[in-house]
C-alpha cells in the first residue's frame, strides 16, 4: 500500500523522533527502549517531548547536547516545517 505525502512526512518524525528517544534512554543509562518497562517508557517520552520542544528553535542553546543528537532535532524540526508546509500547500 502506498503512503500520501502526509503519511510518509509523519512516518519520517516518528522515525526520528524515535532515534532521540534511543539517545535520551542511553544518555539517561536506561538503555535500550524495547526493555524499558511501561513507566520508564513514559518518562523516555515526556524527556524526548521535553527535548523536542526545548530545542525546536533553531536559536535555543542546545550546547550540552551531543553531536548527533543535535543532528536528529535539527533533522526533527526540518520534517515538521515540511510537513507543515505541506498541510498548508494542500
Amino acid at each position: 500500500m502506498l503512503m500520501s505525502d502526509e503519511e510518509t512526512a509523519m512516518s519520517g518524525l516518528a522515525q526520528v523522533r524515535e532515534e532521540i528517544a534511543t539517545l535520551i534512554a542511553l544518555e539517561l543509562g536506561f538503555g535500550d527502549l524495547e526493555a524499558l518497562s511501561p513507566e520508564d517508557r513514559e518518562a523516555i517520552e515526556r524527556q524526548t517531548t521535553e527535548t523536542i520542544e526545548g530545542c525546536g528553535d533553531e536559536k535555543a542553546d542546545c550546547t550540552d547536547a551531543h553531536v548527533k543528537l543535535r543532528g536528529l532535532l535539527a533533522e526533527y524540526r526540518r520534517l515538521q516545517q515540511q510537513h507543515a508546509d505541506e498541510r498548508n500547500d494542500a
